[in-house]
């Protein structure tokens, strides 16, 4: 630092200045002002020029997931495109089998994608890459079942061994309207006892002396007239392991051994055995197993009634028997 000189009366000459704490303290100020000035100005610098291990890292990753999206969102469109032609393949086969178009849950869908829509927009870009990547996954999962479910289809229709009327996809019943469904597969509450019990099969509640018809190619392999439980029942084979069951009978028109077709008529209804009021219980199994019997209807019924029936059935909670 220069010195600063003042002049002396006294001795008349210029002498040196002393300095103040003041002086002192503004100098030091200036000094470290300058000091951080120069240390932000620095860093400002370097960390335009330079990246940290840390910043490299992240660029990295968001590089990563970036390219990764762009895979996941082109292999979507490919998926979605391969569902749809699916979808168009499986219409195709529904109406060829069983000459009907299968139900429209369009409605339903577009409700799904709503709410999917609302969820996507608070999730962080982070998590919205990894459920597309899940998503992705399973689509792509299901796609190939359902691919060779097709190939199978596709094979069983080309060989000849399958005819649709071998399938128990027709009311047994008619005429019939989806009110006179009853309750269907589950657990439900019995009409004498009001104890909740595994209901095996489908009530449909017709008046007595209703005509019974076979839903499906077959042949009669067990006939049981008792005022017991089912009541008067019929039980008919069908080819691929189908099993059907008509039970509560007031007649029986068939004899075990005998081999029926689609419609032919199987006795009437009645309200044989433990039945609250005149009705059909019908089951249908697969390989012993109970299964939804309204999920066969489907190529009897319009998509309209079919899905009416398939609500009453599944939202009735008091079955007949």
């Amino acid at each position: 630092m220069a010195k600063r000189y003042v002049f002396d009366e006294k001795r008349g000459a210029f002498v040196p200045k002393k300095p103040t704490l003041k002086s002192v303290l503004g100098a030091l100020l200036r000094y470290v002002f300058a000091i951080v000035a120069a240390a932000v100005v620095f860093y400002a610098v370097f960390a335009l020029v330079f990246s940290t291990d840390r910043e490299l890292l992240l660029e990295r990753e968001n590089q990563l997931l970036s390219e990764e999206y762009a895979t996941l969102t082109a292999q979507l469109d490919r998926i979605e495109g391969t569902v749809g032609n699916l979808q168009v393949r499986d219409r195709e086969i529904y109406r060829e089998l069983f000459g009907a178009d299968p139900s429209n849950y369009t409605i339903e869908a577009q409700d799904t994608l709503l709410q999917l829509g609302g969820e996507l927009e608070s999730m962080s870009e982070s998590d919205l890459v990894w459920d597309t990547y899940a998503l992705t996954n399973r689509v792509e999962s299901t796609a190939s079942l359902v691919t060779r479910w097709l190939t199978e289809i596709d094979t069983l229709l080309a060989s000849g061994n399958i005819r649709p009327t071998a399938i128990p996809s027709t009311v047994p019943v008619k005429p019939f309207s989806p009110l006179q469904t009853g309750a269907s597969v589950g657990k439900k509450i019995t009409p004498f006892y009001k104890t909740i019990r595994e209901h095996t099969g489908i009530d449909l509640v017709v008046p007595a002396g209703t005509l019974v018809r076979c839903s499906a190619d077959g042949k009669v392999t067990r006939v049981v007239k008792s005022e017991k439980g089912m009541g008067n029942r019929v039980t008919v084979e069908h080819p691929n392991g189908l099993q059907t069951v008509y039970a509560h009978l007031n007649s029986i028109k068939v004899s075990e051994g005998q081999t029926i077709r689609q419609g032919d008529q199987i006795g009437t209804v009645g309200q044989s055995g433990s039945c609250f009021a005149p009705c059909l219980h019908y089951e249908v199994l697969r390989g012993g197993f109970v299964q939804e019997p309204v999920n066969y209807f489907f190529a009897d019924l319009d998509p309209a009634t079919f899905h009416t029936m398939m609500v009453v059935a599944l939202t009735t909670g008091q079955s007949m028997d």
